[in-house]
């Protein structure tokens, strides 16, 4: 179980300072695939920084298992990421003049395994990643799909309990991005690993088991994907020729109605404090979804 709980972060720098993250709580259970959304800015990449032990809390507790990540320093922070953490990131952490299998051996070998336990699980790591064939690639050699499903096999090379993804499909196309989530979703799913992913795209965030968003800072809301792709399909207009930018457009208008509908209700005491909140949050959550997922598939 990863917890985070009031999680503070300031940056400070000359002549002022940006609170990146202002008390965000929350928790991921092992076998999940939780999927942070938010706008650029909002605090998606310090909040998996400060979880995967990259950076340091200002306030607030990391609880990963019974490690208190918040507490660590120095080399039992740099142990605490090689043994417990896997990273995934945009920006591929490959080395270029290894190929795939070196460039996974190498973090096994770091973890402690002997150089023929390091190639053995460097080939299983591949395989699972669907590059079995590919062992003997360079990255130059390899597509930008088959390069981040490499870098998710590097991720694994230590066996960590907790996965870490920024960004991981920013630069990939659609089949490629969707190579790339079912690799993240089946390390959730079938082996019970925790992975925490931030991204952009709608369209990555309904293959996860929940969503949480992100704002200025503060964590505003949670819905399950599943809801989401039957709010869709509940909105659908009824002419078989509707395209799937009309019915997004139609539930996206559905929503604001019925926000300005909660907002009238508790305008007249209809809905108390704690309702209203809940309510209204989930439904700008799911509003906010549906229009990036409209803008991914450009309509206007």
């Amino acid at each position: 179980m990863v917890e985070v709980r009031d999680l503070v972060k300031i940056y400070k720098y000359k002549g002022g300072e940006v609170q990146a993250l202002k008390g965000v709580t929350a928790s991921f259970t092992p076998g999940t695939l939780t999927c942070v959304m938010g706008p650029s800015g909002s605090g998606k990449t310090t909040l998996l920084n400060l979880i995967g032990g990259i950076d340091t809390p200002t306030g607030g507790q990391v609880n990963v298992g019974k490690i208190k990540v918040h507490e660590l320093k120095g080399v039992e922070l740099d142990k605490y990421r090689l043994m417990n953490v896997g990273f995934v990131f945009q920006a591929l952490n490959l080395i270029p003049t290894l190929t795939a299998l070196e460039n996974v051996m190498l973090p096994a070998q770091m973890a402690g395994l002997s150089r023929q336990e390091s190639v053995k699980r460097a080939h299983e790591l591949l395989k699972l990643v669907g590059l079995g064939d590919k062992a003997s690639r360079y990255p130059e050699e390899l597509s930008g799909g088959e390069q981040q499903r490499v870098a998710i096999a590097v991720a694994l090379a230590n066996d960590p309990s907790l996965i870490v993804a920024d960004e991981p499909t920013a630069e990939l196309d659609s089949q490629n991005a969707k190579k790339v989530v079912d690799v993240l979703v089946g390390l959730a799913r079938d082996y019970g690993k925790t992975v925490i992913l931030a991204t952009h795209d709608p369209r990555v965030a309904v293959n996860t088991d929940r969503i949480l968003r992100l704002e200025d800072g503060r964590l505003v809301g949670e819905a399950k994907p599943i809801d989401l792709e039957k709010s869709v399909v509940s909105s659908a207009p009824r002419e078989a020729s509707a395209t799937l930018s009309e019915i997004i457009k139609v539930k996206i208008a559905n929503i604001e109605k019925e926000i300005r509908e909660t907002e009238e209700m508790f305008r007249k005491n209809m809905l108390s404090a704690e309702e209203f909140y809940s309510k209204a949050t989930k439904l700008r959550l799911m509003r906010e979804a549906l229009t990036e997922l409209l803008t991914s598939i450009g309509s206007s």
